[in-house]
């Protein structure tokens, strides 16, 4: 079994090499909190045992350790324009050893690296399978959850991430790829974003990629999808095709037995 307090202990004094003047350092840090305690909670409620319920966790708050290093070097979180920060972090954990700096020896590593290896990659690979891809799923789902709260942040505020005001983002058009993606019920490719829309739609379509119940359960629960799913379009060609991913993530989650009032 994992003790919790040496570990988040071992996690703040990583982050705490960085300068949190650097942009992003701070809001990684409480992302990571926040998508540890997300997996223990979906762990817990899919019926998991402890010891995978404790893991969960650790995974969660490890997945993103190398965005830090991302951010001081790049000073971006766009991985095309910079590095693969998932496959960083599991070379910077497993390559280099420095899983061991937060936790001790354990049979569980092949299942953290491949977690944290491939918790953003368009896809899960097919060789990943049994319970290293069930851990995988649920990286992903609870990584999903949290930043549709941050991607409802971004609205407040899109001038500090986008460089648009929250009229200027309704006023933009949707590429044509990310369009077609969006319909097709998929996850939209970073590379084919052009614009801040494109960026927009493409969380919403992170909902295309949730694999648990309870994650989609938590997804409405928090409310910040509901959110997300309000924004319109000043634009009306835009707008007319905003209308239409909202309706597929309507069916995404119809599929499930959830409807969010938002979409009433």
């Amino acid at each position: 079994m994992f003790q919790k307090e040496p570990i988040l202990a071992a996690f703040d004094r990583y982050v705490e090499q960085f300068d949190k003047a650097v942009p992003g350092i701070t809001s990684k840090q409480l992302h990571s909190h926040i998508v540890s305690q997300l997996c223990e909670k979906l762990a817990a409620k899919l019926g998991w045992n402890g010891h995978d319920v404790q893991l969960a966790w650790v995974m969660g708050l490890l997945h993103d350790i190398g965005r830090f290093e991302q951010a001081r070097r790049y000073h971006t979180f766009i991985d095309y324009q910079s590095m693969d920060h998932a496959r960083f972090g599991a070379i910077y954990l497993f390559e280099y050893g420095h899983i061991r700096d937060f936790v001790p020896a354990s049979t569980d590593d092949e299942v953290l690296e491949l977690s944290i290896r491939f918790h953003s990659a368009y896809e899960i690979p097919a060789d990943v399978t049994g319970r290293s891809r069930i851990f995988c799923q649920l990286l992903r789902d609870a990584d999903k959850i949290d930043l549709f709260r941050v991607y409802s942040g971004y609205l407040e505020h899109p001038e500090t991430v986008w460089q648009v005001s929250l009229d200027d983002l309704g006023a933009q058009d949707l590429s044509p790829a990310v369009f077609r993606e969006a319909l097709e019920g998929r996850l939209v490719h970073t590379r084919k974003k052009r614009t801040a829309l494109d960026f927009f739609v493409g969380c919403l379509c992170q909902i295309f990629d949730m694999t648990f119940m309870p994650s989609l359960e938590e997804v409405l629960a928090q409310g910040y999808y509901n959110q997300l799913l309000d924004f319109r379009a000043k634009k009306p060609e835009s707008e007319k095709q905003l209308a239409r991913i909202r309706e597929k993530c309507k069916e995404k989650l119809a599929e499930q037995g959830l409807v969010p009032c938002a979409l009433l």
